[in-house]
């Protein structure tokens, strides 16, 4: 798994640990199905109990496609491998040896701290509901002096007997979702991140609606035919889900489907919501017990090539060989429409990820779904004002650019050159290793090295070749990190300035969000051209927007477009922007300013906004927030030495500022107040000042 995949978890987590320890009651996750919700959970768990060994946790899961069968599995080798080690799981159920013994009595063992409960067991025709079970070793567990948390696994789903019930019993509750109810969460794990990160898949929507089913079709599993190529060569077998309608005209859907499927010579298996058989052209339709089709058809090694459905293939069913979906059904629920999408999302190579070349690395980051595209869930598109672009092929413009891009030129981004690895030499790391020099477990020195940064890990692969290397590298894994350290972060040597346009589309999107601003004079139009709001990111955000926005109407460059005077500053929101800043802490990273600005003598201003208050949206450890802020200057003390911008850092301290400043690899300016900013930046127009000169 990429370092930047797990370093997102990792995040989430910290941010549910700090709410969870501010003895918030109601805590909610959300995050894309595929992005590793159990093992979230699991490191939730288990930090908690590091902090207090007095915490029992209830997991409520969905018993649909053996949901909770398959996270108290995953609870189980987490705890056993050593990863999670203070995780003691324990599956509550009747079991069927309960349902034909009337007298036997269901026992909960108590030297568990981890209880797994499918939400089928506690119903009022349940043993566990009739016995009075559950809400006893509730009150034995309260009464000896434990907090009990409820975590809800797939939140969406309502399980109001255990919450209405038995909430007096919770001392908090953690909603775990993909698509949480009214959309409320605290803490998000965003579909861009875990795409960027490598987490999950992004999504490339294909088909052409016009066309009829059986040709479309035919061209989707052309395409799955050129996949299961690249597929192959890692000992996986793709998958290629179809959803049928769940009316009348499935049944000339089916028949069509089964045609074309079996004329390209592939097998197929096909299953209904609440009917008893299923189909198949393969020797499974021997086979009486569901079940196994239902374990096998997962399994990487499947030979099943198709998965025919209705509304089956929702939550609980992870087919990670899953890569295509092919959608024939009229849905009239965009969650359900989402849980469906992330079937083909989960990367079957996630742990092994890094050790792909570029071209397979591409493959498996993909989703091919052959459907009619979700409206975006709280996203809104803006435009760049004046003209749109008219590309004369991919890569160049013709006359008729956007006027804004145009004034932004010459612009300059970095990117962070990659480090060959011969330049990274850790020979002279390594000191002679006596073995009972060596205390550690194998398990704390191996999780040891998988917290290391991507370059480290490169050189673990390479230089461990037998057990005793091992014990070498991790013995001195301090000498080789700091090695490691020195080479990499060598900005001279591996950052390097790209001339680019401010924008690769004059489009892009905004989060809805609770921080709105009006700015109806800068760069940006809305969807809605009645509608002059803008969505931010934080509360720090805004306010510094506003700072912008009065120093604008002196100190900003202004164009006229059709007759409206616009002043060239805006919110640099992410999609489809080259405003960004690559540089090397723990990994290679970009840095997306917040703000651009550009004044009267023609020189570029970019701002990043942060904020050491305390906030619900900012619910990370301060110490390693004001160290990220540290490698941020870090980074643009040298942007700013070979871009020719000049580059802000303005953080919120209390009712205040503190303002650090960079120009020409020269710090100007460490802590402005705000007050101090804006003089000093009106004052630079009562000068006669040049425009600077742009690098080469």
């Amino acid at each position: 798994m990429t370092q930047a995949a797990l370093e997102l978890q990792q995040n989430a987590v910290q941010s549910l640990l700090y709410l969870a320890k501010q003895n918030q009651k109601d805590i909610t996750l959300k995050a894309p199905t595929g992005s590793g919700k159990t093992r979230m959970m699991a490191a939730f768990m288990n930090a908690m109990l590091g902090f207090n060994s007095k915490v029992v946790f209830l997991v409520s899961t969905l018993s649909k496609g053996k949901l909770a069968t398959q996270n108290y599995e995953s609870f189980v080798e987490l705890a056993n491998a050593c990863i999670y080690p203070k995780l003691k799981p324990f599956y509550i159920s009747s079991g069927a040896e309960n349902s034909k013994n009337t007298e036997y009595s269901l026992d909960i063992d108590t030297n568990a701290n981890v209880y797994v409960l499918p939400t089928n067991q506690f119903t009022k025709s349940s043993r566990i509901y009739k016995e009075r079970a559950l809400l006893k070793f509730l009150q034995n567990t309260k009464e000896s002096g434990k907090k009990i948390i409820l975590i809800r696994d797939e939140a969406h789903i309502a399980t109001n007997k255990l919450e209405n019930e038995l909430q007096e019993y919770f001392t908090q509750i953690l909603h775990f979702s993909a698509t949480p109810k009214n959309d409320k969460f605290d803490v998000e794990i965003k579909e861009s991140e875990a795409v960027e990160a490598g987490l999950i898949k992004s999504v490339e929507w294909c088909g052409d609606s016009e066309r009829d089913l059986q040709e479309d079709l035919t061209e989707a599993l052309e395409k799955f035919k050129e996949l299961r190529e690249v597929y192959a060569k890692q000992g996986i077998n793709p998958c290629f889900i179809v959803q049928i309608s769940n009316e009348g005209k499935a049944e000339n859907e089916l028949e069509i489907i089964k045609k074309v499927v079996e004329e390209m010579g592939l097998r197929w298996v096909c299953f209904v919501e609440k009917e008893k058989g299923y189909e198949t052209n393969t020797r499974l339709d021997k086979v009486k017990n569901k079940a196994l089709w239902q374990k096998y058809v997962k399994e990487n090694s499947s030979f099943i090539d198709v998965v025919i459905f209705k509304m089956v293939i929702t939550e609980g069913f992870d087919i990670p060989r899953a890569c295509m979906l092919y959608q024939v059904r009229d849905s009239k629920s965009s969650s359900l429409d989402m849980q469906v999408i992330g079937r083909v999302r989960r990367n079957p190579m996630l742990k092994e990820f890094e050790r792909l070349d570029f071209a397979t690395q591409e493959v498996f980051s993909k989703a091919y779904i052959y459907g009619i595209m979700p409206k975006e869930n709280g996203r809104k598109k803006v435009w760049l004002k004046g003209e749109k672009q008219i590309y004369d092929d991919k890569s160049l413009y013709q006359e008729q650019t956007n006027e804004i891009i145009k004034e932004f030129r010459p612009f300059y981004a970095t990117m962070y050159k990659e480090v060959p690895k011969e330049h990274i030499d850790i020979e002279s790391c390594i000191s002679p290793l006596q073995e009972y020099e060596f205390k550690k477990s194998i398990f704390q020195a191996y999780r040891e090295i998988q917290k290391c940064d991507d370059k480290v890990r490169e050189k673990y692969a390479e230089y461990v070749r037998e057990f005793r290397d091992f014990y070498s590298f991790s013995a001195n894994l301090d000498s080789i990190k700091n090695k490691v350290k020195s080479v990499v972060e060598n900005y001279d040597e591996y950052l390097e300035s790209q001339c680019v346009e401010i924008r690769e589309e004059v489009y892009s999107f905004y989060e809805e969000s609770e921080f709105n601003t009006e700015s109806e004079s800068w760069i940006w139009r809305n969807d809605n051209s009645g509608d002059d709001e803008f969505g931010l990111d934080s509360q720090a955000e805004k306010e510094w927007c506003k700072v912008l926005r009065n120093l604008a109407k002196t100190c900003a460059k202004s164009i006229e477009i059709n007759g409206e005077k616009i002043y060239l500053f805006g919110k640099n929101f992410i999609e489809k922007s080259n405003i960004k800043y690559e540089y090397y802490d723990e990994r290679k990273r970009v840095s997306y300013p917040d703000f651009i600005f550009k004044d009267k003598n023609n020189q570029i201003h970019i701002f990043e906004v942060k904020s050491v208050n305390a906030s619900k949206s900012q619910s990370i450890e301060k110490q390693a927030y004001k160290q990220k802020i540290q490698r941020l200057k870090q980074a643009y003390l040298y942007a700013s030495k070979i871009t020719g911008h000049i580059f802000y850092l303005p953080v919120k301290v209390g009712e205040d500022w503190q303002i650090w400043c960079a120009e020409n690899g020269e710090i100007l300016h460490e802590h402005m107040n705000k007050a101090m900013f804006e003089k000093k930046f009106k004052d630079e127009f009562e000068k006669d000042k040049k425009p600077i000169d742009k690098p080469n």
